[in-house]
């Protein structure tokens, strides 16, 4: 069953100040951002914390009006601080606040009249999970939307101060819980410090029982007193991750980390654009030309692949979708054209399957419709697939070799070319198929298979792009593109275009839109043919590469379904892979690329747990251990 988010339901009064109906409390008071400063800012001695960090978390239960990131994003702002600093702030909330609310709160507060703004351009809608943005250069807010025991339970991350704020314990004893206190012990990174308004008897024994020292100290207002503390340095936590997807913690990379990326096609792109965000200066290796594979084409759609089942695969699908369109709106208006996709139901079980997808809520109201013949996605669209890849590339410097092997040596990676060996702290081998050309992955099932597009130049084409297996769609060029053909292709095979293709593509094409093949005339076509790398559950593989015979030892007794304290997993150090990305590359990439780049510097994790287990290079490794393989 899917977890629908909705909005807050609020009575505004007659000071205009918002009461939760549900929990019959207050969001802030009159003069809240005092409030926040003096309780949540100073209750963790910020923002004198700020001036050292070059890297610095905050963690909150309960965003409601946003009005805690807004004072800690001023002071950090108004902070000197290391140069390139980073802030990032994770926050929960089960019942976000409508738009137009929102709008409303944030008219208390003129002194943030500007960054308000910035939050409610990007804040997410309803719609549950994990959402990540980069608000501003040097700060980074990530939403996890949902119940905060199940969110934080998912929930990856390094949080240096808490700022506990869920509605009076008496009126919302869930957020107080030893349980989620114990989530709260768990996400912590060593030293972290806490503030809470309340000092309720309940609330310092669990915070006490999870963990941390605690303190009362002089209150806000009329409130005398208030609650702050640190984590034990002997405080033992326990991760929620099975042991084959969780790799003893190293210490993120600092920025002047040199980070090796093997391959700029929408992968390596994502990658570049993802690590910059977080202060890296990678490099680029190409053999050929920038989006010279499939991410060359003359189009692209940028529309989800949905998941009937509430699965980890389908919320990662959703959740790449949602995350890919956040950043089109961000990169120059030539690269997307928001002309919106149709997906036709072409049979009744594809019918049934759309109407499934509607009624369960498979995305946020208002970003897929139905239509006469299917489901339109109103936020989809057509994206000119090299201008993406050049925008997210940016200033990146890319060398024009082909890497020959990659080694470890001395605490760092080798990578080789022809001419010349350098060394980094860490490669990212982003290649697609040919990732099976290094010996660390060749254990992953990856496979080939060949595609052929075809565009017309001169061909008119619908308003927006419509899909129904194939299919038909404007060019950012300008014409038609339509396709795709499928066909399996060898390791180190060449696709090549074929008249024969550029048939098949018409045929079906003529089968939904027969109006608009009957305009087409092969000759002339220009078609192009490329290799989409594939995985047998068509997930993408990104993760930290697995040190493969550490898990032939350590976990063989999965085989016989031995249960055992099975040790955390083997890695090779600083090696990861993004790859397998299939025919949604351009939708997926992205945020593939970001649970990387979040990884590496040690950030909190643009997705939930599961779904990264569902992606991890060792997936494939551990499922056929327990099938006794």
């Amino acid at each position: 069953m899917r977890t629908l988010i909705e909005y807050a339901k609020l009575d505004w009064g007659e000071e205009n100040a918002p009461r939760s109906f549900l929990f019959d409390d207050i969001y802030f008071a009159q003069d809240g951002p005092a409030e926040s400063r003096h309780v949540f800012l100073a209750g963790n001695d910020l923002p004198s914390r700020f001036e050292q960090a070059e890297k610095f978390t905050i963690g909150e239960i309960g965003f409601g009006t946003g009005l805690n990131f807004l004072a800690a994003w001023d002071a950090w702002e108004r902070t000197e601080k290391p140069p390139g600093a980073r802030l990032h702030f994770l926050s929960v909330e089960k019942f976000p606040f409508a738009p137009d609310d929102l709008a409303k709160a944030h008219e208390a507060w003129p002194q943030y009249a500007s960054k308000a703004a910035r939050l409610r351009a990007v804040t997410p809608p309803a719609f549950a999970g994990v959402f990540q943005c980069d608000i501003a250069q040097d700060v980074t807010l990530t939403l996890i939307y949902g119940d905060a025991l199940r969110a934080l339970g998912q929930a990856e991350a390094a949080i240096n101060a808490w700022f506990l704020d869920g509605f009076a314990p008496a009126k919302n004893p869930d957020l107080w819980d030893d349980a989620l206190m114990a989530e709260v012990t768990r996400l912590s990174a060593p030293a972290a410090t806490f503030a809470t308004f309340t000092v309720a008897g309940a609330v310092r024994r669990s915070l006490t029982s999870a963990g941390f020292d605690c303190e009362k100290r002089a209150g806000f207002g009329r409130k005398r007193e208030m609650l702050a503390g640190r984590l034990r340095p002997d405080t033992i936590k326990q991760s929620n991750r099975a042991p084959w997807f969780t790799s003893e913690q190293s210490p993120p990379l600092d920025r002047s980390a040199r980070i090796a990326i093997i391959g700029a096609g929408g992968a390596g792109a994502a990658l570049a654009h993802a690590l910059r965000r977080h202060g890296y200066a990678p490099t680029i290796f190409e053999a050929s030309a920038p989006a010279s594979g499939a991410s060359g084409n003359p189009a692209g759609l940028i529309m989800p692949r949905l998941d009937v089942d509430d699965t980890p695969a389908g919320r990662f699908h959703a959740a790449a979708y949602l995350h890919t369109v956040r950043l089109l709106t961000d990169l120059p208006d030539h690269v997307f054209d928001p002309c919106g996709v149709t997906r036709r139901a072409t049979g009744e079980k594809e019918a049934a399957r759309q109407h499934r997808l509607l009624s369960e809520g498979a995305l946020p109201a208002g970003w897929m419709t139905p239509a006469d013949d299917g489901l339109t996605f109103p936020q989809g669209g057509v994206v000119d697939p090299a201008a993406f890849v050049s925008a997210l590339i940016a200033d990146t410097p890319v060398v024009a070799a082909s890497v020959t092997g990659v080694e470890r040596s001395g605490g760092n990676w080798l990578v080789a070319t022809a001419d010349d060996q350098s060394a980094y702290d860490a490669v990212i081998i982003a290649n697609a198929l040919d990732a099976l050309r290094f010996s660390q992955l060749r254990s992953l099932p990856l496979t080939g298979s060949a595609g052929q597009i075809d565009w017309f130049p001169q061909a008119a084409a619908p308003a927006s792009a419509i899909a129904f297996g194939p299919y038909a769609a404007p060019c950012p060029r300008g014409g038609l593109v339509i396709g795709a053909t499928y066909a399996p292709i060898g390791i180190g095979a060449i696709a090549r275009f074929t008249p024969e293709a550029t048939q098949t593509n018409i045929a079906a094409v003529a089968k939904e839109l027969p109006e608009i093949a009957g305009t087409l005339d092969p000759a002339e076509a220009r078609p192009r043919a490329s290799v989409r790398c594939t995985t047998p559950d068509r997930l993408p593989v990104a993760g930290p590469v697995p040190d493969w015979g550490y898990y032939a030892g350590a976990y063989d007794g999965l085989r016989t379904g031995r249960k055992e304290d099975y040790p955390p997993a083997g890695t090779m150090p600083g090696l990861y892979a993004l790859t397998g990305l299939g025919s949604r590359g351009l939708v997926t990439a992205p945020l593939c690329a970001a649970v990387i780049a979040a990884e590496i510097a040690g950030a909190p994790s643009p997705v939930f747990a599961d779904i990264a287990e569902a992606l991890h290079p060792a997936r494939f490794f551990i499922r056929d251990m327990k099938r006794g393989n």
